[in-house]
């Protein structure tokens, strides 16, 4: 069958970390890491991280449509092209830029990580479709549209990602990271990496990376000695990292792969392994994240106490006044710990929660 195995994660994009070593040999190889470092292996890019008809569509007449898979390709192609003009360390066009943003968001896609997350989103879409239909009592139609969403989620999602994030990302500026360190930069089966580096001084609810945060950095290696850097400041096309830049990359790179990461040479450093220490200006130790975490704590005591009273039944099996709780505890109209301004420093009145400027 043509095309049945499909790549993941590109073999013309994981021959760059084929070992120096090997390249004399007929078959050159790759090194595979585990997550934790336990265990490595040799493989060739030509067989690593592959899947059967990942992005293959089937028509309701049974054909294989392979329109996600050949433009994959061809975007494939062109980013191959650019490549060697950053080798070259050549200016890189508009058009060059054009294709390194349709090259990163659909490498930002095609992970495991990715698709199975907007799978799961497809799937959940598409039991609330199957439930109002039958609670309606309508012929299914929609639903017949959602399940086909969860059964080619990998190829809608990368038919998406490159359709709006590309543009996206083409109205940002960018750089190439450029390094002669002995391991370089690693990749991994999640390369497509967003990061903010602020993130922890923000409550949890909004520490999840997006476009629309000023701080947002999108990595990708594109080689061993290359990494392109996506983000909303402007530098130099080209900057020699340092060291230390390459190695907390790497260490970003590692603790965002799934099950495994690719090491040019095979090697390993323990500070990618780090998990490093909580800073001291976390949202949780600010006063107002402090605030927020100990009313959360409140109100989950009072719901602990609401619940305990109301299945509680005296001897003449009615049930216990809710009213018999302390005057300390929360009341329902309380705002919880998740609703707030950060802007604003919560206080306590006698029964709810108000926010002062």
């Amino acid at each position: 069958m043509r095309n049945k195995n499909q790549h993941v994660i590109p073999n013309c994009y994981l021959k760059s970390w084929c070992d120096p070593r090997s390249l004399g040999d007929q078959n050159p190889h790759i090194w595979r890491v585990r997550r934790d470092g336990s265990q490595k292996r040799r493989k060739s890019p030509e067989k690593s991280f592959r899947a059967n008809n990942r992005y293959t569509i089937t028509m309701p007449n049974g054909d294989r449509n392979l329109v996600i898979e050949n433009t994959l390709g061809g975007i494939e192609n062109q980013f191959v092209n650019v490549l060697g003009r950053i080798r070259r360390r050549e200016y890189l066009t508009p058009r060059d830029r054009a294709h390194l943003c349709l090259f990163t968001a659909a490498m930002h896609a095609r992970a495991d990580a990715v698709g199975e997350h907007w799978k799961k989103f497809y799937q959940s879409v598409h039991s609330q479709v199957v439930a109002l239909e039958k609670k309606h009592n309508s012929t299914p139609t929609t639903s017949l549209e959602s399940a086909d969403m969860v059964k080619h989620a990998y190829p809608y999602t990368v038919d998406l990602s490159v359709e709006v994030l590309a543009p996206m990302l083409f109205r940002m500026p960018m750089t190439i990271l450029v390094t002669d360190a002995a391991l370089g930069f690693i990749t991994s089966d999640n390369p497509c990496v967003w990061f903010v580096p602020n993130a922890h001084t923000m409550p949890p609810m909004l520490r999840h990376p997006s476009l629309s945060q000023p701080d947002i950095e999108i990595s990708l290696p594109l080689t061993p000695q290359h990494l392109l850097l996506i983000a909303h400041r402007a530098y130099p096309q080209y900057v020699d990292a340092r060291k230390a830049t390459v190695d907390e990359a790497n260490r970003s790179r590692r603790f965002n792969c799934t099950e495994e990461f690719v090491s040019w040479k095979g090697g390993t450093l323990p500070y990618w392994f780090d998990p490093g220490k909580e800073p001291d200006d976390t949202w949780e130790k600010s006063p107002e994240g402090m605030a927020a975490l100990a009313e959360q704590e409140r109100y989950k005591k009072w719901q602990v106490e609401y619940q305990e009273a109301t299945n509680s039944r005296d001897e003449t099996g009615d049930r216990r006044d809710a009213s018999r709780l302390s005057p300390s505890s929360p009341g329902i109209e309380m705002t919880v710990a998740n609703v707030w301004d950060a802007d604003k420093t919560i206080v306590r009145t006698d029964d709810s929660c108000a926010c002062r400027e």
